[in-house]
This record gives C-alpha cells, structure tokens and sequence, in this order.
C-alpha cells in the first residue's frame, strides 16, 4: 500500500505512473482533496485546542440586580398609570350619567326644552373630550412603558459584557456562547461548562446591602 503524506509525494506518484488520457484531471483532483483533508484537520486541532464557556444571556440579565430595580421602577410607574386611568374612567362615568339624566329630561314636555338642549350638547362635547383624552393617555402611558422595557437590555448589555469579560479572563475561556439564544442551537451544555452563575455574581458583587 502507498501512503501519501503530502502533495510533493502525490506529485512523485503522478510523475511515476504511465500517461492516461484522463491523467491531468485525475492528477488535479487527489491534490485538491488532499488539500481539503489537510485544511480540514487544521481546523478540528483548532477547536479542540479551544476553551469553550456557555452563558445564559437571559438568566443573567434576569438577576441582575440593576434590572430588577429598574423593572421596579417600571412597575410602580405602570401602577401609578393605572390609577390615573382610573380616574379619568370615574370622571368620563360621571359626565355619562349626567348626559344620560338630560336625556331624560328632554323627553319630559313640561321642561323648557330648548335650555336643556344646550346643556346636553356641552356635555356630549365634554364626554367626547374626556374619551379622547383617556385613550390618548392609555396609549401614551403605554408607549413610553413599553420603550423603557426594550431599552433595559440596551442599557445593561455593556455591563454584561464586561462580566463576562472577567469570567472568561479567570477561567481561561477562549469562547462563550449564549445559551439561551435558541437560534444557535444549544441543546446540550454539561454543567461545568455554564459560567451563568459567575456572572451574575460578578454584576451584584456592587449591589448596595438592603
């Protein structure tokens, strides 16, 4: 058996073989898999040579003692809205109830109607202005909620990152994937593996005692 260990040998085999007409293209072929084979080995030695860490972005961002006291922020915000609609809801219910009352009213022939039809149009105007401004500060209110809680990602990434920088500088890691992101693929990770902990014990190790 001819073993082939690198292209100059191919070459010396090739040189020693009688011509064919297929020659030139057979010759071509076996140095360009022996290529690929040898830039395929490079790249497994690579790898292997590689530490890898796996971190879950979400889990981390989750105990983040930052985030959590700006989701607490975002919540009395959206409990102090809530009670603001509520209050709109009593007042637009109360102009509803008189509106409703001058109806009532107007169908009574011993009223002088013509007052009365006066005062029902200013309260139907008020009633409309009052459900303009309830749903205007609804979808206000929410709006601004909404953008607040996709900007916490974007505000606390950086510091994330340098955590992860810090894990991955004491435990020697050349590579950290996010396990959390299903797109990647990661369906298995052995426990040794997850630095989730370290750094989210690196991101409170500032938190001020409670």
């Amino acid at each position: 058996m001819v073993r082939l260990n690198s292209t100059s040998q191919v070459e010396l085999v090739f040189d020693n073989m009688p011509r064919h007409p297929h020659f030139k293209m057979m010759k071509k072929l076996l140095l360009q898999f022996l290529f690929s084979a040898t830039v395929i080995c490079l790249a497994s030695s690579m790898v292997q040579a590689q530490t890898i860490g796996v971190v879950n972005v979400q889990k981390v961002f989750d105990g983040y003692h930052k985030v959590k006291d700006a989701r607490g922020r975002l919540e009395k915000s959206r409990k102090i809205a809530n009670e603001e609609i509520g209050i709109f809801r009593e007042e637009l219910g109360s102009i509803v109830k008189e509106l409703k009352e001058t109806e009532e009213k107007l169908k009574n022939p011993n009223i002088d109607s013509s007052t009365l039809r006066t005062k029902y149009q200013e309260q139907v105007k008020k009633a409309k202005e009052k459900q303009d401004d309830l749903i205007q500060y609804d979808k206000r209110t929410k709006a601004t909620i909404s953008q607040r809680q996709r900007n916490l990602l974007v505000e606390h990434i950086a510091d994330i990152r340098e955590a992860v920088d810090k894990v991955s500088s004491v435990k020697k890691l050349d590579l950290v994937i996010n396990s959390s992101e299903t797109q990647l693929g990661v369906f298995y990770v052995k426990p040794t593996l997850d630095v989730t902990s370290d750094v989210i014990a690196v991101l409170n190790a500032s938190a001020p005692t409670k």
